[in-house]
């Protein structure tokens, strides 16, 4: 689902950001790209404002940044006590692979982040 420019901003209020329903909430917490605007479509005015807004609004990109680390820690400090488990009883190897999944999926999501971060601070004329 795509949001509208407008839309993006209005998300920046927290109490718009509150009464949105949980799921809502939940995804808005873990997508980093969610409050910022497209720079891909629209007249070149509407890309170059849209670009200006998402380099003025790259410093939300930080809470992303650690949010996912802290979930890519976790999920690879999961992978040894399942593994531990697994030894013991094979079912438990079904976790320990969904941790390392998830381990690979948030450091993904963290690189991408980051990359995005530093390319919003380059400026290119």
């Amino acid at each position: 689902m795509r949001h509208r420019d407008t839309d993006v901003e209005l998300l920046l209020e927290r109490e718009r950001r509150a009464a949105l329903p949980l799921a809502q909430q939940f995804l808005l917490y873990l997508d980093p790209f969610r409050l910022f605007k497209d720079a891909s479509c629209g007249s070149e005015t509407a890309r170059r404002l849209a670009l200006s807004y998402n380099r003025a609004m790259r410093w939300i990109l930080v809470a992303y940044i650690r949010r996912w680390v802290m979930i890519a820690a976790a999920f690879f400090l999961a992978i040894a006590p399942a593994e531990a488990a697994a030894a013991q009883a094979r079912i438990f190897i079904i976790p320990a692979a969904a941790f390392a999944v998830g381990a690979c999926i948030a450091l993904t999501v963290t690189v991408v982040t980051v990359t995005v971060y530093v390319l919003l601070g380059t400026r290119r004329e």
